[in-house]
C-alpha cells in the first residue's frame, strides 16, 4: 500500500516520521532503547509472521507481551498487516480474558516479537481509515467489560487534537505508564511517535515502586505523564519540584486540593474527561491552584460535540445536570459481539446525529466550561433525599488527612472509606461542617490502601468486599 493510501492513520504518521528520522530514539524502557529505525524494522517484522500465518485485512489479534519497547513494535505490525489490535492485560483472571477473546472474535495471539535487522522504514499494510485498529475492554467499573471497536481515523483524531493542546515536539518524552489495557496508552505510545519524540515504556517492577518509577522516569527526561487521581496521589511525594513536567488527569474526578500539591512539581496540569467509547478524550482544560472544587473537565475538543439531554432526549436549560452525550468523530463503531448494547448507547438522535449515551451527568458553568457530575448511577435516594455519592467523596478528599475516599450505600445507609491517616471522629466534623446531615456517613472505614483495578482507579467492588457489604 502507497504512503497515500494510508493516510489518515497513525501508522502511516509513524511511517513518515521514521521515514524522517531514522536515527532518532523512539521508544525506551528500562533495558535499552530502539530509534525509529529499528522500531520499524521490528514492526516490519511482526507483520510478516503474521501474514505467514494467514493474518489480513480485518483478523483479531490478541496481543500479549510483557511491557516494554518491542509492544510498541508489536501494536504497529498488528496494523501494517491490516489486522485488529486487542491488547491483552495478563494480570486479569483467566475467565476474564477468556470472555474478552471470545467477544472480540479474537483469531490470532501474539506473544513474542520476532528478531529483525535493521534499521528499515516502516513498510504500510493493507489498512485505510475506516478500518477497526483496536478493541478495548472498558474498565468494568460500570459493568460488564465491553469490548469497544475504534477505527484508524478515529484514533489519529484523537492524537492530533491532543497532540494540538500538549504541543509536544522531538526533545519532548512521554511516559508509557498506562496499562496497554487502557486507551490512554495508545495516547502515551503514539502521540510522540507521531511528532518525532520519544516514548518511554516503564516495566511491571517499575510500576510496583512509585519512586523508583519516578526517578527512572525524570532520570529518561519525562516531559508528559498521564495518571488518575489516585496515580497521581501515589506518584506526588516524589516528584521533583520545578521540573517541565505536563501533568494529564483523567478517568476519576480531580480534586483542588491535589492539584495545589501538584502545581510545584508541574509545568501544567489538564483535566481530560472521555469514555472509552469516543476514543479516549472528548474534554480537556488546564487547571491551577487558583481553581476551586468542583473542578471542570475543560471544553469539548476540536471535532467533538456535547450534549446536555434529559430523559426525553431534550437539551436541559443552560446550567442544568442533564446526561453527557458525545458526538464527532471519536465515537466508537460500537460493541464487539452486542449489536443491541450498541444500539442501546450509540443512538441516532433527530437533532444532533450520531451521539453516544455515556451514563454520566454534566452541566455548563458561566465560564462555557463542562462542569462532571459523576455517574448517574451514582446517584442514589436514601430517606427521601437526593444523594450525589461523588460529592460526599469531593468533600471528603478536602480533608488534609484524606488521601482517597470513596461513599457507597449498603444495606439502607451511607457508608464512607477512607485512605489516609484521619480519625473517623475528625473527618465526621469536616464532613458536618460542609454537608447536610442526611449526606454524613453513618459508617466511617479508614484503609491502609485501597484496591486499585488494572487502571489505577479505586475498585469499589473489592473495597465493599472487604467490609463485608
Amino acid at each position: 500500500m502507497t504512503v497515500e493510501s494510508a493516510a489518515g492513520t497513525v501508522l502511516h504518521e509513524v511511517a513518515a516520521q521514521a521515514a524522517r528520522t531514522p536515527e532518532a530514539v523512539a521508544a525506551v524502557d528500562p533495558a535499552g532503547s530502539l530509534t525509529y529505525g529499528v522500531l520499524a524494522a521490528r514492526a516490519n517484522a511482526v507483520a510478516a509472521a503474521l501474514r505467514a500465518r494467514g493474518v489480513g485485512r480485518g483478523d483479531v489479534v490478541a496481543v500479549e507481551l510483557p511491557r516494554s519497547a518491542d509492544y510498541v513494535a508489536a501494536v504497529l505490525g498488528v496494523w501494517q498487516a491490516g489486522a485488529v489490535l486487542v491488547p491483552i492485560d495478563r494480570t486479569l483472571p483467566p475467565a476474564r480474558l477468556d470472555h474478552q477473546r471470545r467477544q472480540a472474535g479474537v483469531t490470532a495471539t501474539l506473544s513474542s516479537v520476532p528478531p529483525a535487522a535493521g534499521p528499515q522504514p516502516l513498510h504500510l499494510g493493507d489498512v485505510s481509515p475506516g478500518d477497526c485498529a483496536y478493541v478495548m475492554f472498558t474498565s468494568g467499573s460500570t459493568g460488564r467489560p465491553k469490548g469497544v471497536q475504534i477505527t484508524h481515523a478515529a484514533l489519529r483524531h484523537c492524537v492530533s487534537t491532543v497532540a494540538a493542546l500538549l504541543e509536544p515536539g522531538p526533545d519532548d518524552r512521554y511516559a508509557a505508564n498506562q496499562t496497554f489495557a487502557f486507551d490512554i496508552s495508545l495516547l502515551e505510545m503514539f502521540l510522540p511517535l507521531t511528532r518525532g519524540g520519544a516514548t518511554l515504556v516503564t516495566s511491571e517492577a517499575l510500576q510496583a515502586h512509585p519512586a523508583e518509577l519516578v526517578r527512572w522516569l525524570e532520570s529518561e527526561g519525562v516531559t508528559v505523564l498521564h495518571a488518575t487521581p489516585t496515580a497521581w496521589r501515589s506518584l506526588l511525594p516524589h516528584l521533583t519540584p520545578g521540573r517541565p513536567l505536563q501533568a494529564v488527569s483523567g478517568g476519576e474526578a480531580l480534586i483542588a486540593r491535589l492539584v495545589a500539591e501538584l502545581a510545584p512539581r508541574t509545568s501544567r496540569i489538564w483535566n481530560f474527561y472521555g469514555p472509552t467509547e469516543v476514543t479516549v478524550w472528548c474534554t480537556a482544560g488546564l487547571i491551577g491552584p487558583a481553581h476551586d472544587d468542583p473542578l471542570p473537565v475543560g471544553r469539548p475538543l476540536a471535532g467533538y460535540r456535547i450534549e446536555l439531554l434529559d430523559p426525553d432526549g431534550h437539551p436541559v436549560p443552560e446550567g442544568e445536570q442533564g446526561e453527557i452525550h458525545v458526538g464527532g468523530p471519536g465515537l466508537a463503531i460500537g460493541y464487539a459481539g452486542a449489536p443491541d448494547l450498541t444500539a442501546e448507547r450509540f443512538i441516532d438522535h433527530p437533532r444532533f446525529g450520531r451521539l453516544y449515551r455515556t451514563g454520566d451527568l454534566g452541566r455548563w458553568r458561566p465560564d462555557g466550561m463542562l462542569h462532571f457530575g459523576g455517574r448517574a448511577d451514582r446517584q442514589v435516594q436514601l430517606h427521601g433525599y437526593r444523594i450525589e455519592l461523588g460529592e460526599i467523596e469531593v468533600v471528603a478528599q478536602e480533608h488534609p488527612a484524606v488521601d482517597l475516599a470513596s461513599a457507597h450505600v449498603v444495606d439502607g445507609a451511607l457508608l464512607l472509606f477512607v485512605q489516609g491517616e484521619t480519625a473517623p471522629r475528625a473527618l465526621r466534623r469536616h464532613l458536618a461542617a460542609h454537608l447536610p446531615a442526611y449526606m454524613i456517613p453513618a459508617r466511617i472505614e479508614v484503609l491502609a490502601a485501597f484496591p486499585l483495578t488494572p487502571t489505577k482507579k479505586i475498585d469499589r467492588a473489592a473495597l465493599l468486599a472487604t467490609a463485608g457489604g
